[in-house]
């Protein structure tokens, strides 16, 4: 495997201090699934808050997310602890279907952007939509 994809997620939307390790789990077949399951619970002390554009766990009913999803219809990558979805490419549209499917962490993975999904808890699942830039949506 080559892992640019998981590459890419880590030099762009995660903490500094993080992406090292990460990066060595993601990249290692026997350590994917520990650094996958980070984002079950601990995705807020992984991901570059700076690069945080909208978060919540109604994220998919927010105006601003909706419209964004609309004009980021493109192929994505999906990373998941769960073996039935990590690896897929699909549309956003049809990656988020997947992802808000699945009870585990998942994470898509677009041109620009990311969408992280932590896993579904009795107290809610969090949310977040990441871009390179940062720039928060109007």
């Amino acid at each position: 495997m080559e892992y640019d994809e998981e590459r890419r997620f880590v030099r762009l939307f995660v903490r500094k201090s993080r992406r090292e390790r990460l990066l060595y789990e993601l990249t290692n077949p026997r350590k994917r699934y520990d650094g996958l399951s980070r984002f079950c619970h601990h995705a807020p002390e992984l991901l570059d808050a700076r690069k945080i554009l909208l978060s919540g766990e109604d994220l998919e009913r927010q105006a601003a997310f909706r419209g964004f999803a609309e004009r980021h219809d493109e192929p994505c990558f999906i990373l998941s602890p769960d073996f039935s979805l990590d690896g897929r490419t699909a549309r956003f549209g049809a990656a988020l279907n997947l992802a808000s499917a699945c009870f585990d962490a998942a994470i898509i993975l677009g041109g620009s952007f990311a969408v992280v999904y932590g896993e579904v808890m009795k107290g809610g699942r969090g949310k977040y939509l990441l871009t390179e830039e940062g720039v928060k949506l109007k």
